[in-house]
């Protein structure tokens, strides 16, 4: 029984590792860990939407240029350090949001890096 374990943690990893789009989970985040994916990270806060979408609306300010903005739907798109930048909080219950930060170059390739620093600075805010 104590082999269990490991073989579903490997089998798990293997999966991961052979599946090209899966996304990742990792870490303890706000609710339970955070995805990345090729362009993105997103996480589950339990905090009032007007809250995470104004924090993340800060440091997008901060880190780049505002190019549109919906509170009501959630919606950011900006320029930061390059890349083209979608910031969305929408609710997944009664109490939780999620948080996703999408990066892509002008030539709509992935910038994982940028995604991730802009989600890093606004999960530091929120904690």
């Amino acid at each position: 029984m104590k082999g269990v374990p490991l073989r579903v943690g490997l089998s798990v990893a293997a999966s991961v590792m052979l599946s090209g789009c899966a996304a990742l989970l990792l870490g303890a985040g706000a609710a339970g860990g955070y995805a990345i994916s090729k362009d993105s990270v997103k996480n589950h806060f339990d905090l009032p939407m007007s809250h995470v979408f104004q924090v993340s609306r800060e440091v997008v300010e901060n880190q780049g240029l505002i190019l549109l903005e919906d509170a009501r739907r959630g919606l950011i798109k900006a320029e930061v350090a390059g890349a083209n930048v979608t910031v969305t909080v929408k609710p997944v219950s009664p109490r939780t949001v999620e948080l996703q930060v999408k990066a892509r170059s002008d030539v709509l390739l992935p910038k994982i890096e940028v995604a991730q620093a802009v989600y890093n600075k606004i999960f530091e805010r929120l904690q």
